[in-house]
C-alpha cells in the first residue's frame, strides 16, 4: 500500500511536465546583449516544459499575458531561470526554475 501511495504522489507532482507544451510567446532578458548558447538552451528547456502552464497563470494579465524569462548562470551546466510577470508598474517573480542543460532537465524550486 505504501508503494502505491508513493507512485500516486509522484504522478501528481510530475503531471504538469507530462502534458507540457511551449508558450506561444515570451520575453527574454538578453534583448540588450547577446544571449549565450547556454542561456538560450536554458530558456528553451523551461519554455518547452512549463511554457503553456505559465501562460495559463498569466491569462488575466491585460498588460502582457506571456512569461518573461530572466536567466542566471551558476556553473557550466547549471542555470537558474526566474519566470516573471510583467505589469504596467512593476514585475513579479512567479517561479524559480533550476535548469541543468547537460542533463536537459528543468525543475521548479520547492519553497
Amino acid at each position: 500500500m505504501k508503494f502505491l501511495m508513493i507512485q500516486f504522489l509522484f504522478a501528481l507532482t510530475h503531471y504538469a511536465g507530462l502534458n507540457a507544451e511551449s508558450a506561444s510567446r515570451y520575453k527574454l532578458t538578453c534583448v540588450d546583449y547577446p544571449c549565450s548558447k547556454g542561456d538560450l538552451t536554458a530558456i528553451k528547456l523551461v519554455n518547452e516544459n512549463y511554457g503553456k502552464q505559465l501562460e495559463r497563470r498569466l491569462i488575466n494579465n491585460t498588460h502582457y499575458p506571456h512569461p518573461w524569462y530572466w536567466v542566471y548562470k551558476e556553473s557550466n551546466c547549471k542555470y537558474t531561470v526566474a519566470v516573471r510577470e510583467d505589469m504596467p508598474t512593476h514585475m513579479a517573480t512567479m517561479e524559480w526554475v533550476d535548469v541543468d542543460i547537460c542533463k536537459k532537465t528543468a525543475k521548479f524550486r520547492n519553497y
